[in-house]
């Protein structure tokens, strides 16, 4: 009987998990992604940047984004699977940042504070591609 439990809590647990996310059936986002107003006067070594006129504002706002060194195959594969995950990316698995893999992005990205289809690395932070920076402890 214990084992039946178990299983019965844990299969309710896995559900539970898998119904969770930012899928497009979502209310809304959970997180959001971090626009500046200006390019970073210094920024940091290593980091690549992108800007986009914000319609509204007759603005540039600015994302970090992954640079593109990172965006290889094999990356921009699993971002077509993590976008296929969420009902977003209906196309081939291919490795490819084509069209319809930037539709995508900027469909998850209009939902998240960002019209762009170039990929924020924010996005894919919260998609899983990317790891978050830890915190400093000090």
């Amino acid at each position: 009987m214990i084992r039946i439990t178990a299983l019965i809590a844990t299969g309710t647990l896995f559900l539970t998990a898998c119904q969770t996310g930012t899928g497009v059936g979502n209310t809304g986002p959970t997180e959001t992604i971090t626009l500046h107003r200006t390019q970073p006067a210094d920024p940091a070594p290593d980091t690549c940047w992108a800007n986009q006129t914000a319609p509204q504002a007759d603005r540039d706002i600015w994302f970090e984004t992954p640079c593109p060194d990172a965006l290889d195959m094999e990356f921009i594969a699993m971002l077509q699977r993590a976008l296929k995950a969420r009902g977003l990316y209906d196309g081939e698995i291919d490795g490819s940042l084509g069209t319809g893999t930037r539709k995508a992005i900027r469909m998850y990205q209009a939902a998240h504070g960002l019209d762009s289809d170039t990929l924020a690395l924010d996005t894919a932070r919260q998609l899983g591609l990317i790891a978050y920076p830890r915190p400093d402890n000090t």
